[in-house]
């Protein structure tokens, strides 16, 4: 089985109302009791201070319901790189949306419906959100091995912000939440965020089987998806090299545009939550681990 690098694709299917930059606020429509929410921290490039920006960012869920918040920690972040808008869905013979309605929380579990264009039919899909406590974790919690499946530990942003002193230590009540996604069948989804500005399917394969350079192996495959099979995608994965773990990109072709799309497999995530067995990925947090970074990152940075 490939072991992919991919980001917690969950939040990236998550509405962004947003309007200028620092902390922002929106409203909740009506909507159920049951809300879960995310705290992540993310980068990007400030031109007029010349550096980097980092900014605490909040995704909260209710039923029928989703909101986020912006808030600055350094410098002015950019939020164009965020991509949390509707998504069009491909899957065998199927196209349809991810839209940001007709969310269920039930807990730690958000389900988010994949509709069928022109029609009620519907694809089950859902993120449950397992938790592992941080309480008394610091970065060397986290052991980078010489290679992927030698390396163990726990890495949280304590890693990612290595300016942060190295005695930082989560409080008491931190918790990291990890997405494990479940879908009735696996799926492409992008949206023009993902609009490529390649002219066709093959240039952007060409490309893609170019983004390394250590001679790793990989492998380019092409398919039919959508209504009766007729949009075309490929996919280029790079298979895991040294300590570098495999990665897989997804082109689509679609109305007159390439797009590069996420990929989300049948069935239930394979995600390893077991710190001694491998990296356990501790990005997402919740609001006490995210006080305690949001202090440490103002401090250091």
């Amino acid at each position: 089985m490939i072991k992919l690098h991919t980001a917690a694709v969950a939040i990236t299917f998550v509405a962004l109302t947003l309007a200028g930059c620092g902390e922002e606020d929106g409203s909740y429509g009506s909507g159920g009791s049951n809300e879960f929410n995310i705290t992540s921290f993310d980068n990007s490039y400030d031109n007029q201070a010349n550096g980097t920006a980092v900014a605490r960012i909040d995704w909260m869920y209710r039923t029928g319901e989703r909101k986020i918040i912006i808030k600055n920690l350094v410098n002015n972040y950019n939020n164009q790189g965020l991509n949390a808008l509707d998504k069009t869905v491909l899957a065998d013979n199927f196209e349809g949306r991810l839209e940001n309605k007709d969310i269920e929380v039930n807990e730690r579990t958000v389900k988010r419906p994949i509709y069928e264009k022109n029609s009620n039919k519907k694809l089950n899909f859902e993120t449950d959100y397992k938790t592992l406590s941080l309480s008394g974790t610091k970065a060397n919690s986290y052991n980078a091995g010489n290679t992927i499946s030698n390396s163990t530990g726990i890495r949280t942003d304590l890693n990612n912000y290595s300016n942060i002193s190295v005695n930082a230590t989560f409080p008491t009540g931190s918790v990291c939440y990890i997405p494990i996604t479940t879908s009735e069948r696996e799926f492409f989804a992008f949206n023009a965020k993902n609009e490529t500005g390649y002219e066709s399917l093959d240039k952007w394969v060409e490309a893609a089987e170019k983004r390394f350079s250590d001679n790793r192996n990989s492998r380019t495959s092409r398919f039919g998806v959508g209504s009766g099979n007729q949009q075309q995608v490929a996919q280029v994965t790079f298979f895991e090299f040294k300590n570098k773990p495999a990665y897989m990109y997804n082109g689509v072709e679609y109305g007159d545009s390439i797009y590069e799309a996420d990929y989300i497999a049948k069935g239930t995530a394979d995600v390893n939550i077991d710190s001694s067995r491998g990296v356990v990925d501790c990005t997402l947090v919740n609001d006490v681990a995210g006080d305690f970074l949001e202090a440490q990152i103002k401090e250091y940075y």
